[in-house]
């Protein structure tokens, strides 16, 4: 052992060492005992002192671990509370600007049966409101449509698939989900898997809030993520 490393107690002890008497011998092993005894209570206490820090340190991350699981849990509740208020919306993309004139409302409660038929509408749509979104730059603002009867959404939403392109003065539009911002990433999540899908020629249908449901040999599967789907698509070429 590097003698400058020893403790001075022990270095002073042990320079004692080598004594002519056995009386020095017998005062010199006394001391060096002493050094040991102290050095092992002091070893003692900062294992104490080390093993509650590490307790501390312990607790400390339990703690982080079950706030972050809050925090996930609320921005969650957030999100499904935000997409609940926006049910019964939908998101027209590519729609003229200044083609509603000075009301939004009743331009698309108009354009809607022009657009699938007075047939399918019977009693006239009503919508609670409309708008456009942003400030008005180079390109088209979608508009955001709030129907006062939810019915009335999932229709407008069905015969836009059923439907085809839709063309206001020749300028083609789209029908959207009114989703928030997160929800609208997850299901776009999907968008790599629906691809092979198709290339399989497998039937798919998203589900609310961010699941795909796959028909797959008239059974149907509901998947949760993107990477579920890829694990199904995996066990088909298997």
């Amino acid at each position: 052992m590097d003698q400058a490393s020893v403790n001075p107690r022990v270095r002073r002890a042990w320079g004692a060492a080598g004594p002519r008497s056995p009386l020095q011998r017998e005062h010199t092993l006394a001391n060096i005992e002493q050094a040991v005894s102290t050095l092992s209570e002091q070893v003692q206490e900062m294992e104490t002192r080390i093993g509650a820090n590490e307790d501390n340190v312990t607790d400390a991350l339990a703690r982080i671990s079950k706030m972050e699981k809050e925090i996930v849990f609320l921005r969650e509740k957030s999100d499904d509370l935000e997409n609940r208020s926006r049910r019964s919306n939908v998101r027209l993309i590519n729609v003229p600007e200044k083609a509603e004139g000075n009301n939004m409302v009743i331009y698309i409660e108009r354009l809607i049966p022009r657009l699938f038929g007075q047939e399918h509408f019977p009693t006239p749509v009503t919508i609670e409101r409309a708008h456009r979104l942003g400030r008005y730059a180079d390109r088209t603002r979608p508009v955001v449509v709030k129907f006062l009867n939810y019915k009335d959404k999932e229709k407008v939403l069905r015969l836009a698939r059923e439907k085809g392109p839709l063309f206001i003065d020749e300028q083609r539009i789209s029908f959207y989900p009114d989703y928030s911002v997160e929800l609208q990433r997850k299901i776009t999540g999907y968008r790599e898997v629906k691809k092979k899908l198709r290339e399989k020629n497998i039937e798919y249908a998203n589900r609310y809030p961010a699941k795909l449901r796959i028909r797959h040999q008239s059974t149907y599967h509901l998947f949760s993520t993107p990477t579920e789907v890829e694990g199904f698509l995996s066990s088909l070429d298997e």
